[in-house]
């Protein structure tokens, strides 16, 4: 395991197209770590203790009895089971008081925790679930602005250590449909290795983000842009995806920091990837901000786990 502590959770992050896991110690070090592309999107049949033991087998040979902590879409009306939602502000205990057990469905201690429900500013209601716990795994102060992309983006708000706001953005999504299924698809190709290659995409991502800065009314006749400069030269096949993927962020970014509190920092938690894209998108908009670690998942799982007296 690399380490003396003993493991004493489990902790999974069960999304819609990924499954990643954590054993963690008592007193909340990540032991070992295991991922797999078994999403929850991906689940066949209804064969969630297949693909979570296929992931997590050798651990629980050791201990068979560890108790296990989960989040994310695993919980939605299309996981495993539906894990019910906690009302707006929120912190670690309503989280704990209201985690749902699916014991009987894994043979073992399973808890997952339950998702957030808020209300936004025009009385619609925001949906979120497993962005809460990477929320407060990424939380070092009382307050903060947490930016949380994927599939779904959300801006997440935190005053006094609770959420009490959020914002969702389809962004990954849009971005996958007009790259795979739009009029698009077939001028999109990716950028090999080579540094020139490289360079002409992210020249192509910051000129869609300063397009979407400078007309944040106008995505629907940017995205149309894309198809323009294509046929007309302006764009290669692998500066495309990179110009559309500057045009989403450069949109949301726009739009989320006049939702947002001016006095919280954004932080954004992400894999690298993707908070670099973030992250240049900020500083190329004039919003301050700084980036987190990807797995903060694992350490929010953990506090939740403290909380609710598994951990």
């Amino acid at each position: 395991m690399g380490r003396d502590e003993p493991a004493s959770l489990i902790g999974v992050d069960w999304g819609s197209s990924s499954l990643r896991a954590w054993l963690i110690g008592a007193g909340g070090a990540v032991l070992a770590r295991s991922e797999s592309a078994a999403g929850v999107a991906t689940i066949a049949d209804g064969r969630f203790l297949d693909a979570f033991e296929a992931l997590c087998g050798e651990w629980l040979l050791r201990e068979p009895t560890l108790p296990v902590i989960a989040c994310g879409m695993v919980g939605s009306r299309d996981g495993w089971r539906e894990a019910g939602r906690v009302r707006t502000p929120a912190g670690l205990d309503a989280l704990a008081q209201r985690l749902a057990a699916f014991d009987d469905l894994a043979g073992r201690p399973f808890r997952v925790v339950p998702g957030l429900v808020a209300r936004g500013e025009i009385d619609s209601p925001d949906l979120m679930r497993g962005g809460e716990t990477q929320v407060f795994g990424a939380l070092r102060g009382r307050d903060g602005m947490f930016v949380l992309p994927g599939t779904h983006c959300r801006w997440v708000e935190v005053r006094d250590r609770r959420i009490v706001a959020f914002r969702t953005y389809m962004t990954g999504e849009i971005y996958s449909l007009m790259c795979r299924r739009s009029t698009l698809a077939r001028m999109c190709g990716d950028p090999d290795d080579s540094p020139d290659h490289q360079a002409e995409a992210l020249r192509a991502f910051d000129e869609g983000v300063d397009h979407a800065g400078a007309q944040p009314g106008s995505l629907t006749h940017l995205l149309f842009t894309a198809r323009t400069e294509a046929l007309l030269g302006g764009l290669a096949a692998h500066q495309v995806p990179a110009y559309l993927s500057g045009l989403l962020i450069g949109t949301e970014v726009r739009d989320a920091s006049s939702w947002s509190s001016r006095d919280l920092v954004p932080t954004v938690v992400a894999r690298t990837g993707l908070s670099a894209r973030y992250a240049r998108a900020m500083h190329r908009l004039g919003l301050r901000g700084r980036v987190a670690d990807g797995d903060s998942a694992a350490a929010g799982l953990a506090a939740i786990a403290r909380a609710a007296a598994l951990l």
